[in-house]
């Protein structure tokens, strides 16, 4: 889908900000007994230094990770979507452990009880991050980035069959 880092760092930056503000979103309405007009902005006020850092993971630990397992289980010549659902299904799995103990020692700081706050926000966390990149982010961020690039891309074409054929983007 890339051809160049920079298309690539443009993905990461668009994919990373909504994920890390939803998720955010989503873990102020957990902390605060409920989504209220106030979540989103309690949670943008934090939202900066979290999308940094969660694009740093993202970009230089995340996507790395992610191709190397995704790669384990996928061939180059199967279908485009089982490689893009591989690949964030992989992404996911290294990112939530990540962020949630961000977002630990950002609302609990450094204690004792960090280990098991911190296992309790992952399975907390994946349970929303998984959807939400596999049915909304992902998707959205994709049709985005082939709308600004065009589709330059056999694996974009590819890709676009793939979803007309009902195996959804």
């Amino acid at each position: 889908m890339f051809q160049t880092k920079l298309d690539e760092c443009g993905f990461t930056l668009l994919t990373s900000g909504l994920m890390i503000y939803i998720m955010g979103v989503y873990n102020v309405a957990l902390h605060t007994g409920g989504l209220q007009y106030s979540t989103f902005g309690i949670a943008a006020h934090s939202f900066p230094l979290e999308w940094l850092i969660g694009f740093l993971l993202a970009f230089f630990v995340a996507s790395r990770t992610a191709k190397f397992f995704a790669f384990r289980v996928v061939q180059l010549t199967d279908r485009t979507i089982f490689k893009i659902l591989c690949i964030q299904t992989f992404t996911v799995c290294t990112m939530v452990p990540l962020m949630s103990l961000l977002g630990t020692l950002e609302s609990s700081g450094l204690t004792a009880d960090l280990p098991v706050i911190w296992l309790q926000t992952v399975a907390l966390n994946f349970v929303m991050a998984y959807p939400l990149q596999i049915f909304v982010v992902g998707p959205f961020c994709r049709a985005v980035f082939r709308s600004r690039m065009g589709a330059r891309t056999h694996a974009a074409d590819e890709e676009d069959q793939a979803i007309s054929e009902g195996f959804a983007g």
